[in-house]
């Protein structure tokens, strides 16, 4: 089973998936009905968020934050990985 084809959206179209998942509460339908991933959804949401602070905030306070959130996401993903590896170790060793 392949891939899907890759559709692009315009700005438009990925800011209402976001407001419709704010407002519905419910990110796994809303990302079922326009066919599109949690993570997907989730990389829009931070580009909104990031977008409403430099315009709200200055440019410096959005790229502030748009580091932090970078080095969480790199170490969220550093640490993902080191449960994964734990867990194989553990089923290697049989514990």
């Amino acid at each position: 089973m392949g891939r899907k084809p890759r559709v692009e959206r315009t700005a438009e179209e990925k800011w209402q998936i976001v407001q419709e998942c704010l407002k519905s509460g419910n990110v796994s339908e809303t990302c079922r009905r326009h066919q599109i991933a949690p993570h997907v959804y989730y990389r829009w949401k931070d580009e909104v968020d990031q977008g409403a602070k430099a315009a709200l905030g200055g440019r410096s306070a959005a790229a502030a934050d748009s580091e932090k959130d970078r080095r969480i996401r790199q170490l969220e993903r550093a640490l993902g990985r080191k449960s994964l590896e734990i867990e194989i170790l553990k089923n290697v060793v049989g514990e």
